[in-house]
């Protein structure tokens, strides 16, 4: 599905819930694509949104490996959200990425097995029944910088899902809105929403102008960084091989590209229309499918999902 822009409104109204979990009136274009967005969703039960819950199974491409996982999302507005992953993989992988990351105001729920998301997964090809040396401890500096971006990185995958359930982004993150024109493909127009917030939230929102449902969003976003290395014992000493330092280096290093989530399969669900299928493509390949297999509407959370380890 791909979406020719056909104009933009410069200077168009700014819209931003003054509120973090009632919907307010809210001038401009903008304002009145998202109400309409979220009567189509279900006006009454989004209005009462407290809680929310999904069960779902991703499946992933990365660096030409299939893997599987079961995903659980969690909210409580206005100001928590966990997504507990279960990673499983093929014979002679060592997955990192696994466990529980999330927020509870601001401060970082993640637990041990977590990483910061996609972006930030490592997988090693191993085999000989080695381990790897262990990592250097980071410095209290490191510590904090990481604590942030993980911090900022769960906030951001927060809203882009609720931009795509909800016609909203996660209210913890005060996002503004802003109208910026129509795009056209083959299956029909959409209006677009351009999406931001003061720490770093950058997305655009894709609305079907005849459903006012959620079509797709599109947003840059760190690309996954796939280390191939073998792992063996000889004499007692641990021994990698298949990529040279100079080569994990640059693995290692920061690098972005460009994403489209589409929400796709639209049913009637507690109250709600939700997508029950979602695909996420990078630089125009599809990297995860997701089959949402259950969803709840305000239901009972045990605050355990959202407890923060010591020190986060």
């Amino acid at each position: 599905m791909k979406y020719r822009v056909l104009g933009s409104v410069a200077a168009a109204a700014i819209i931003a819930f003054a509120q973090p979990v009632t919907y307010l009136a809210q001038a401009g274009k903008a304002g009145d694509i998202l109400a309409a967005a979220r009567k189509a969703i279900g006006a009454g039960k989004l209005d009462a949104l407290k809680t929310f819950s999904a069960q779902c199974d991703v499946q992933r491409n990365v660096g030409g490996m299939q893997l599987s996982a079961e995903v659980e999302i969690l909210l409580e507005l206005p100001d928590k959200y966990a997504r507990v992953e279960t990673l499983n993989g093929g014979p002679g992988m060592m997955i990192s990425g696994g466990g529980a990351t999330g927020f509870n105001g601001d401060r970082v729920l993640q637990k041990i097995g977590a990483g910061p998301g996609a972006g930030g997964m490592i997988i090693r090809m191993g085999g000989g029944g080695g381990s790897l040396p262990p990592a250097e401890k980071p410095t209290p500096e490191q510590l904090e910088q990481m604590t942030a971006a993980a911090l900022k990185s769960s906030r951001g995958d927060a809203s882009r899902l609720m931009l795509g359930w909800f016609a909203m982004a996660h209210p913890i993150v005060h996002a503004e809105y802003t109208y910026l024109g129509e795009a056209e493909s083959v299956e029909g127009k959409a209006y677009v929403i351009d999406v931001k917030s003061a720490d770093g939230l950058a997305a655009r929102l894709f609305i079907d102008q005849q459903t006012s449902l959620p079509l797709m969003i599109t947003y840059k976003g760190s690309a996954p960084r796939v280390i191939n290395q073998s792992v063996s014992t000889q004499g007692g000493h641990v021994v990698t091989q298949g990529a040279d330092p100079k080569t994990i280096e640059l693995q290692r290093q920061p690098a972005t590209a460009d994403y489209t989530v589409y929400f796709e399969d639209w049913r009637g669900a507690e109250g709600v229309k939700f997508p029950f299928k979602m695909r996420r493509s990078m630089d125009g390949t599809t990297v995860e499918e997701w089959s949402v297999s259950k969803i709840k509407v305000n239901p009972k959370i045990d605050p355990k999902k959202f407890a923060v380890e010591s020190g986060s």
